[in-house]
């Protein structure tokens, strides 16, 4: 599995596609992918925009077909799909992701040199301002 953070509130994972177990919906997705990816427009995109792409297709892909709930298959499975999708029309997915590890390596041994996209190793500020003091307001509201 890979983990990639581009700038998102989490990180999007890959996995690689069971094909094997379901190849009908395997190829579902690669025409699927196919017909929304023009290879020219992603070869020029940068690595955040390629991560934001990846998402959008997963979840449009998702929302048709459903396949966590039909066929067991998640959404980052998906994601691995749409990569060998881009191989198999000739945008170089898997070469892109190979910049952040294989989908057998663990996460945290990706070194942040290695990454085009932005790789956050600290909580935001954001998450660390925004936690509730021991005494929250639910607890004020019900006595």
């Amino acid at each position: 599995m890979i983990s990639v953070s581009y700038g998102a509130r989490w990180p999007i994972k890959f996995e690689s596609f069971p094909s094997d177990e379901v190849p009908e919906l395997y190829d579902e997705l690669i025409m699927f992918a196919g017909s929304r990816i023009n290879i020219e427009t992603w070869r020029g995109m940068d690595s955040v925009k390629r991560c934001k792409l990846i998402e959008k297709i997963t979840i449009e892909f998702c929302k048709e077909t459903s396949p966590k709930k039909t066929y067991g298959v998640g959404q980052a499975e998906v994601r691995g799909g749409i990569i060998e999708a881009l191989d198999i029309f000739g945008g170089g997915g898997s070469q892109w992701l190979r910049k952040y590890g294989s989908y057998q390596s663990n996460p945290l041994s990706i070194t942040e040199d290695s990454l085009p996209c932005e790789m956050k190793t600290e909580p935001s500020i954001r998450f660390i301002t925004a936690r509730r003091s021991p005494r929250s307001s639910y607890v004020g509201s019900r006595q």
